[in-house]
């Protein structure tokens, strides 16, 4: 195996890796609550049925959703075994039924985004941070969490609601756990599969005609988020009803997400904007005194900026300090 075909199995593999770890951390977490917080206090008691709106039976309502969320790591294996190295589904010959499990968008920012394509070729990339996960991720926790601030202080400028128990046994922490974890990675992974499906059908029906270059693809797949932007507001309408404005502000945020997904490959935007979405909606309606919540989250968003500043600086200056040493 040359050292190309290594980094591209190393590549899926993390791909992947990370795909198992987000659920993993988010229902642990959530379980452990459940426990620890009491949350599942009101769902076992001996002898009474499971109660609707209790946080035990909203957990396993939403397991449901987790069936075709997982099913989205089928696509970066299906991947590596019908396909090669630099080899795109849209541009590659001879497609089978199978292509249309190959287009994935879980973390695959060299493979199929815009954004790296368009700079890659560049001597310094500036966009060269979104091929790691972690640095994804923080910088995702600090865009969106001004959005989530925002809405910590004024509640009417969230663009989607979040669940909430419809009983008031379970603790607020428990609450606030999960309406922000669960219902985010479910939902975003439910839509993630269907996107990619309908992704790769276009790559499917690219390939067919002998497509050759990506680009047709970017310009298609726009398509595709406008249209799940749409599909999005239709799901969360089954809550709002016919509130125009409700639904409009759910199609911006909706059309928001899977832009960012579309431009950076990666599901890791999507879903810290809508953890950080539900978060504040939910904290924001138990907080009494809102003042002092806005002014600890500030605090919390400034003290996670400045640590990322300083170890972003210790290892700019350290790369610099083994540059300058002579052989």
């Amino acid at each position: 195996m040359s050292f190309r075909e290594a980094n591209y199995v190393k590549s899926t593999i993390i791909e992947c890796l990370t795909y198992l770890i987000i659920p993993g951390f988010i229902f642990g977490i959530a379980i452990s609550i459940g426990f620890i917080l009491k949350g599942f206090e009101g769902s076992l008691i001996s002898g009474e049925a499971l109660k609707l709106g209790s946080y035990l039976s909203n957990t396993i309502i939403y397991l449901i959703f987790l069936v075709p969320a997982m099913s989205c790591i089928a696509f970066p294996i299906m991947k590596l075994v019908t396909l090669g190295e630099n080899q795109h589904p849209s541009t590659a010959p001879n497609p089978t039924w199978h292509r249309i499990f190959t287009m994935s968008y879980i973390h695959s920012p060299e493979e199929n985004s815009p954004l790296w394509d368009m700079f890659k070729n560049s001597k310094k990339n500036p966009v060269r941070w979104i091929k790691n996960p972690l640095k994804l991720l923080v910088v995702s926790f600090l865009v969106f969490g001004i959005y989530a601030l925002l809405v910590v202080g004024f509640p009417q400028f969230a663009l989607t609601s979040a669940p909430q128990f419809q009983l008031q046994q379970v603790t607020t922490a428990s609450e606030v756990t999960f309406s922000s974890l669960i219902p985010a990675f479910t939902e975003n992974g439910t839509l993630l599969f269907f996107f990619q499906l309908f992704a790769g059908i276009t790559c499917f029906i690219l390939a067919k005609f002998g497509n050759k270059k990506k680009n047709n693809y970017y310009f298609l797949a726009f398509f595709l988020v406008i249209f799940f932007s749409f599909f999005w507001m239709g799901l969360h309408s089954l809550v709002y009803g016919n509130e125009d404005i409700a639904k409009t502000s759910t199609l911006i945020f909706g059309f928001i997400s899977l832009l960012v997904t579309y431009f950076t490959a990666s599901c890791i935007p999507f879903l810290v904007f809508h953890i950080l979405n539900n978060f504040a909606i939910i904290l924001s309606k138990l907080a009494t005194t809102k003042s002092d919540l806005l002014i600890v989250a500030g605090f919390i968003w400034f003290l996670f900026l400045a640590i990322t500043i300083g170890i972003w600086w210790y290892k700019r200056k350290k790369n610099r300090i083994v540059v300058g040493i002579p052989n």
